[in-house]
């Protein structure tokens, strides 16, 4: 009784991997175009310089360094920031006035306010790893997630970073920052 249930249930399983993909595992291209946007290499440097040049440069941007695994060549690291943006706070304060004028004309009141962006964690993770074509370069990998909250604590948005000038941004500080690393600076 039991040799036939199992022979069925390991004939089901092996036909449910048979119906797989032939490009299951294959990456688009815009995932290839956004891994591109969030690597660079670098030459004749250590793992654990680059580490340390990283540690140093995200402490300078505010960033808490929550973990570090150095055999691994990974880094993590968050922060909390204001996520208003400057045309919002012009808007809030128009919304201030007509939530006033309502409030006093009307006894009604306009919760825009408190679903607009307040604060946003955002998330940092960095992956140092040794490029095997190439003696002593590195390829370091940065990827960004952020989460934003609304005035009323909920949650307002969540995403993974894709802003070509925010990783060419962090790359440019982040190359000045190996540069002086390597240089014993």
């Amino acid at each position: 009784m039991i040799r036939p249930l199992l022979v069925a249930l390991i004939a089901l399983l092996l036909s449910a991997c048979a119906t797989l993909p032939d490009d299951a595992f294959r990456l688009t291209e815009s995932a290839l175009a956004l891994r591109e946007l969030q690597t660079r290499q670098y030459e004749g440097v250590s793992e654990v310089d680059i580490l340390s040049a990283s540690s140093a440069l995200l402490q300078d941007l505010g960033y808490a360094i929550d973990e570090v695994e150095k055999e691994l060549g990974v880094l993590s690291a968050s922060k909390r920031a204001d996520a208003r943006d400057p045309t919002e706070t012009v808007g809030k304060v128009m919304l201030d006035v007509a939530d006033c004028l309502l409030t006093l004309l009307f006894g009604c009141e306009n919760d825009s306010y408190q679903s607009s962006k307040d604060v946003q964690d955002i998330k940092l993770t960095l992956v140092v790893r040794p490029d095997l074509s190439q003696e002593s370069v590195h390829s370091v990998r940065v990827t960004m997630q952020r989460v934003v909250w609304a005035r009323s604590g909920a949650l307002y948005d969540q995403e993974t970073v894709n802003d070509a000038e925010v990783y060419r941004a962090f790359f440019d500080k982040l190359s000045k920052s190996v540069f002086l690393e390597k240089g014993g600076v």
